[in-house]
């Protein structure tokens, strides 16, 4: 049985972190993941948002997310789970099972509704091992999709 920890992350774990984002957003630089995560992270300010961090045995980070809770039209209070990255050699769907306990106990702690959770890591949406059919397994549905169109800059705004 494995012995896997959540923990808060403070500034002190954002490097450390940096490889699992990379890992599922390959095009994220240092600075923009620091910059991003520093913002969450401040606690005393921002009570309702920050990183969750799963620690392996051997204290190497094997899961994170970013959450922050807002108001949702259809289900009130919510707790949002974005960059949902579960990464592990012997068994990432434990992995998943742990964080994704941390952050309904979180949502319930904070006396949210429901939970979104946003997956953007290659390959965790197909397969029997998927990310994605895990969560599946514990409740969770596709209730939307989220498009992106990345805009250009213009002109005026690379001067």
């Amino acid at each position: 049985m494995r012995d896997l920890k959540v923990q808060t992350l403070g500034p002190e774990h954002i490097a450390q972190a940096y490889p699992l984002i990379q890992a599922a957003l390959p095009e994220v630089s240092l600075d923009a993941w620091a910059g991003f995560a520093r913002a969450l992270i401040h606690q005393h300010e921002r009570p309702d948002s920050g990183l969750l961090g799963v620690v392996s045995e051997q204290g190497y980070l094997t899961g994170l997310s970013s959450y922050r809770v807002a108001r949702d039209l259809l289900h009130g209070r919510t707790l949002t789970a974005d960059h949902f990255v579960a990464i592990d050699l012997f068994d990432r769907r434990a992995v998943v099972h742990v964080l994704a306990d941390a952050i309904e106990a979180l949502a319930r702690e904070r006396q949210c509704g429901a939970v979104h959770t946003t997956l953007q890591e290659k390959g965790g949406m197909s397969g029997p091992a998927s990310t994605m059919s895990t969560l599946a397994g514990r409740g969770h549905q596709v209730e939307s999709v989220c498009l992106c169109k990345i805009l250009p800059m213009t002109a005026q705004e690379t001067e």
